[in-house]
């Protein structure tokens, strides 16, 4: 029986989430759950499926010469699995690699297919590994060595340059830091450090924010703090966003999209149980996800319901949060797969999307109140044209500037870059009604 195998099972996620049928941390959460391979095997499963989508254009760079006929897609994928063992992990005899992959081409297709991988890995390892110095020029080097679609890495150098784009390219196949929000309604940033440092949790306290810290160890979903609400897991850049609108206690809220809600939930914590967040997204299951957290949380002071943000809301604000649907480049790292899936195409058909959205949640917003926009992606269409746009259709409508937390300076837009702070890639604006 092969399907309990971890590289059997990894293979079968890579068919799924490669073929664009499915998302990698989705799959990945449904094989340990439903025991799909050993506890013992979770690591490696997770580093197999993370690790060759990570690297899918490097590994097709240095396989391609050894491949001399035409093969099934499943066999490809089978191959760039092996090459990612083969070259990023240590631990892996070359052997074994061979005999695992030819033994899955045995299983999944027959002893023609097992025998063309086994002539082709072999013939992979007994070779130097193919260097990126014969590439040419700068950004076809830069997105095979990064594995970055080159459309993807011309557009980032055309707007913020070769450097920029290359330490934000390299650093995409790196894991970001772990950051915790404490849940301050129900326990002191302190007291949270002392637990987490007793249950043997590295812990440092994030320089520009008070409730986030930086965390080493075992993964924190297992831990009592983290299943208890006591605390949450969020990026750094995503915290920022609640920590920029710093809502005002017995304020109403709407965050317009809200899934999964980590956003909501800060907010809601920052009102300090007092206010009201109204908490909207298109997805019903999106929606219960929200209400497990939001309960797990303690928060008395949410409500969620499925909406679509292009749709009036029947009540005003004093504060508005458009976290827009994206194409989601900034968060890379953790969702590898987006790299591949996404085109120009979908970035300019997302553009129109936010534009609507943001145009009919400021329809809401009560005199004096404010309006912040954000987005997961570095796309300046998605974020500043969107922004711009909507200011040149409303002309009551204007900027309100915010203290950019890496320069202390005013700021009417927020661009961050993963590199900034080792986190996920955010954009943030803030807009107001224009005084009468």
């Amino acid at each position: 029986m092969m399907n309990n195998n971890v590289r059997y099972v990894a293979l079968t996620i890579l068919d799924d989430v490669l073929t664009g049928e499915a998302y990698s941390n989705l799959q990945l959460n449904e094989a340990i759950k439903n025991e799909a391979v050993s506890k013992k095997d979770i690591g490696l499963l997770t580093e197999l499926v993370y690790g060759t989508i990570q690297r899918k254009i490097t590994l097709e760079y240095l396989i391609e010469p050894f491949i001399q006929t035409k093969l099934k897609g499943w066999m490809k994928r089978l191959l760039i699995m092996s090459a990612y063992q083969y070259v990023y992990l240590d631990k892996v005899p070359d052997h074994a690699i061979i005999n695992e992959a030819v033994n899955i081409a045995k299983n999944r297709g027959d002893l023609h297919n097992s025998k063309a991988i086994n002539a082709i890995l072999r013939s992979f390892m007994a070779a130097p590994l193919r260097t990126f110095d014969e590439i040419k020029h700068d950004d076809k080097r830069l997105s095979v060595e990064a594995s970055v679609p080159l459309w993807l890495t011309k557009h980032w150098i055309t707007h913020f340059g070769y450097e920029k784009t290359k330490e934000m390219c390299l650093l995409s196949l790196t894991p970001p830091d772990t950051t915790v929000r404490v849940n301050m309604t129900r326990i002191t940033v302190p007291e949270a450090i002392e637990r987490l440092e007793s249950n043997g949790y590295t812990v440092e306290l994030d320089k520009d924010i008070e409730r986030c810290l930086h965390i080493k160890g075992e993964p924190i979903v297992n831990d009592r703090l983290f299943k208890d609400g006591l605390l949450s897991v969020q990026d750094k850049s995503s915290m920022f966003v609640a920590e920029i609108m710093n809502v005002k206690e017995g304020s109403t809220v709407l965050d317009a999209c809200s899934a999964p809600g980590g956003k909501t939930c800060h907010i809601a914590e920052m009102l300090n149980q007092t206010g009201k967040v109204d908490a909207y997204d298109i997805h019903p299951h999106k929606i219960d996800l929200i209400d497990f957290n939001v309960k797990k949380l303690r928060l008395k002071n949410v409500n969620t319901d499925v909406h679509d943000a292009t749709q009036p809301f029947n009540q005003t604000y004093d504060y508005i949060l458009v976290d827009a649907p994206c194409s989601g480049f900034g968060v890379m790292r953790r969702k590898p797969e987006i790299k591949y899936e996404k085109t120009s195409k979908d970035v300019e058909a997302l553009w129109h999307l936010q534009l609507e959205i943001l145009e009919n949640a400021s329809k809401s917003l009560a005199p004096g109140g404010e309006l912040f926009y954000s987005t997961c992606t570095i796309e300046q269409m998605e974020n500043e044209n969107v922004v711009y746009s909507f200011l040149k259709a409303n002309k009551d409508f204007e900027f309100s500037t915010f203290i950019d937390p890496r320069t202390n300076q005013e700021t009417k837009t927020l661009q961050l870059l993963p590199q900034d702070y080792n986190s996920d890639g955010f954009f943030i604006t803030k807009v107001k009604r224009k005084e009468r």
